[in-house]
């Protein structure tokens, strides 16, 4: 199996990663990030994404190449740049977590919009027990995701938390068996590609753009994005069928 493989069917683009040993190195993020923009790119064909690992870990981190041996901005930002890449998409990403997201494992994870976890998932971010500090957005997505005070601790002691902590936390959205972590996050996923997929795209823009600025700047530019949104034919497709109480045929305009 490829590093990363993506199959697109009913409007939901399906990333299945698996790095060797569980272990991100730099051909795994080549090969993400190549993924990331393939879906990324294709919004007319993709509404939705579901990233899930193909063996029994999401990821146990970096391998010591990836960690080794490439000092200074041009040798780390690769790293990151999947990652970057695939938090820029502008669809909705559902992550499905089985095993250990740990490190960059929990960097990918955290580069996703919706986090399901499997019941033997745990997370962690390690780095400093190394004397390093995370690289692929850990110590600004993190605490997005959490708040601060969750994220230092789990920056600074470096603990591990299993799925119920995670979603304790608000880590993760939804915990559900192990064997059902992929058919949950492909629901999650199917529902999303199923409403106006302007729409879905556009409250994911306001929600991470509008978290950067102030709190007015963040209402203008969402209420400039319903305005934009007035403009387009699935938005008077959805009106029509609410009046007509059918389900809504959208198309993407």
């Amino acid at each position: 199996m490829s590093l990363v493989s993506v199959t697109i069917e009913d409007h939901v683009a399906t990333v299945v990663i698996d790095p060797r040993e569980g272990r991100y190195d730099r051909a795994f993020m080549q090969a993400l990030g190549d993924a990331a923009e393939q879906v990324g790119g294709a919004p007319d064909d993709v509404r939705a994404v579901v990233l899930h690992a193909a063996g029994g870990a999401f990821g146990a981190g970096w391998t010591a190449e990836a960690l080794a041996g490439h000092d200074g901005i041009d040798g780390l930002s690769p790293l990151g740049g999947a990652f970057d890449a695939l938090a820029a998409a502008p669809q909705p990403v559902v992550a499905a977590v089985r095993g250990a997201a740990h490190s960059a494992g929990l960097e990918l994870a955290l580069a996703c919009d919706i986090r399901i976890a499997a019941e033997d998932a745990t997370f962690a971010m390690p780095e400093t027990e190394a004397g390093l500090v995370p690289r692929g957005g850990g110590t600004q997505r993190l605490p997005r995701a959490v708040g601060r005070a969750h994220a230092l601790r789990l920056l600074l002691l470096g603990e591990t938390v299993d799925a119920a902590e995670a979603r304790r936390i608000g880590l993760v959205s939804v915990v559900v068996p192990s064997t059902e972590v992929v058919e949950a996050a492909t629901r999650v996923a199917r529902t999303v590609a199923s409403r106006g997929p302007i729409a879905t795209r556009l409250a994911k823009e306001a929600v991470h753009r509008g978290a950067e600025m102030p709190l007015q700047d963040a209402l203008r530019y969402e209420l400039d994005l319903t305005v934009l949104l007035q403009t387009t034919e699935d938005r008077a497709e959805g009106v029509q069928a609410f009046i007509e109480k059918r389900p809504p045929r959208f198309i993407g305009r």
